[in-house]
């Protein structure tokens, strides 16, 4: 039998790969409403500058028009983040609600979080380092740099204005994805589902406070498959403390938690009932189901030695199979996208047991 909490954590967490597709989509949106005009900005400040005579000093005001432009955009990028991010609370807050409402004996009352609250948590709290809105003004800040010194090399090097442009903006023909400024898009990729991945374990943790009468240990829940980090590989299936996250029969530090240990974290969590010492059933994994409290490193040992090597490199496959290095997985599903609406009802298609593998 499959474990449904399990099961149903494992599998909300797929969805939020599509999730994070939707929102990553928003965020480029935004930045490329400004592109157009931010590469006209640039243009109109470089027919003001005499190459024979370039002075990297009068480049910052020449370029004040395309600096307004750059903050703007970023600025408009961290209030849509943060839209997202308020609504996702929401979404995440229920979810847990309602998974716990269908494994909980129904003699006992589960707590709800408040959103707001949690909301407010997420963004006070650093996310590898920085605040979400550090994070945002620094990612604008950089661009502009790279804009900066780009012009700057080109001149010195005695590249046209047409060239240094294209450089920056890239070429059509290949849908711009050339140019300097698709960096900053994947920096916001990274950025996006990490603040994610941050809010969303924020959310469950302070939803397992609120319940923490019925619930026990936290069990750190990695994906069986071949694209997850060594970090998150080593703490697969562990369990720690309730609230203070201490390691329960191993030595592994929690450190920031699932979704939060590093950019782009996919890990998730599962509380355990009170008493509860282990999960029962089975567990989604690549080529299968398998019982529930296998571990990544059970798991991997019993794989090929082709797929040990795509994981672990070859040398670290050796010395796997040598029984000198322990391993200790999430796919980015970069081809679909949901809305937070369109997760809402694939739940409640789960909580009724319907079809989720569309």
């Amino acid at each position: 039998m499959i474990n449904p909490l399990l099961n149903h954590a494992v599998r909300h967490q797929v969805d939020m790969a599509g999730y994070g597709n939707f929102v990553l989509a928003k965020m480029i949106r935004i930045l490329n409403l400004t592109d157009a005009d931010l590469i006209g900005a640039l243009n109109a400040a470089l027919t003001d500058i005499d190459a024979d005579s370039f002075k990297v000093q009068r480049l910052d005001a020449l370029l004040k028009s395309a600096r307004e432009l750059n903050a703007q955009a970023y600025a408009a990028l961290y209030d849509g983040m943060t839209d997202e991010l308020k609504a996702y609370v929401d979404y995440e807050g229920q979810f847990q609600y309602d998974l716990y409402k269908h494994i909980v004996p129904v003699d006992f009352s589960i707590g709800a979080i408040v959103p707001a609250q949690v909301y407010a948590a997420a963004v006070a709290q650093p996310m590898q380092g920085r605040l979400l809105k550090d994070w945002a003004a620094g990612l604008g800040t950089n661009r502009l740099q790279r804009i900066k010194d780009t012009i700057a090399v080109g001149y010195t090097q005695g590249k046209t204005t047409g060239d240094i442009v294209r450089e920056i903006r890239g070429t059509k023909a290949v849908n711009y994805v050339d140019g300097l400024l698709d960096t900053s898009r994947r920096q916001i990729e990274s950025v996006v589902r990490t603040a994610l991945s941050h809010t969303g374990q924020i959310t469950r943790t302070q939803f397992y406070k609120e319940n923490s009468d019925i619930l026990g240990d936290e069990v750190w829940i990695s994906t069986l498959d071949g694209h997850t980090t060594e970090e998150c590989r080593a703490r697969d299936h562990l369990h720690y403390t309730p609230i203070d996250h201490q390691p329960v029969g191993h030595s592994v530090p929690y450190l920031a938690g699932p979704g939060r240990l590093h950019w782009q974290c996919r890990s998730t969590s599962i509380a355990l009932l009170k008493g509860q010492k282990k999960l029962y059933g089975q567990r989604s994994a690549v080529g299968g189901p398998v019982d529930a409290n296998l571990t990544y490193n059970d798991w991997l040992s019993e794989q090929s030695e082709a797929f040990q090597d795509e994981v672990l490199g070859r040398a670290k496959g050796a010395a796997y199979r040598a029984g000198d290095y322990k391993a200790s997985v999430f796919t980015n599903d970069r081809g679909r996208t949901l809305t937070l609406k369109q997760m809402a009802e694939r739940d409640r298609r789960a909580w009724k047991g319907g079809i989720l593998d569309e």
